[in-house]
């Protein structure tokens, strides 16, 4: 990790943000398949961990194991809710290829 420079005030702003983000994952309800599986991708950011816990746990989707494709489709799809919002951007952020490396042969 980089060591930036941050002000008291940024610093302060930004441990208040992280407190929500964890209160809002532990608290989270993950009384549905898809909202199991967004509570699973705040704590794990790993579809394969998802994918692994499902086998362990039982888990199916129509009587069938769970994919990597209805995993992403559930995370990718419509927020429900704020903490499916967040982990939406970040893992479309995380998928997105790297635009640099792209644009590396073209002028």
């Amino acid at each position: 990790m980089q060591n930036k420079l941050i002000t008291l005030d940024k610093a302060k702003k930004e441990v208040e943000r992280m407190q929500r983000y964890i209160e809002m994952v532990e608290n989270y309800e993950a009384d549905t398949l898809e909202k199991w599986i967004i509570k699973k991708y705040a704590l794990t950011n790993s579809i394969k961990n998802i994918l692994e816990e499902a086998a362990i746990e039982g888990i199916t989707y129509n009587n069938l194991p769970l994919d990597r494709n209805y995993i992403s489709s559930v995370i990718n799809g419509k927020p429900t809710d704020e903490l499916h919002r967040i982990l939406r951007l970040g893992y479309r952020q995380k998928i997105k290829p790297n635009k640099k490396n792209h644009k590396r042969f073209g002028r």
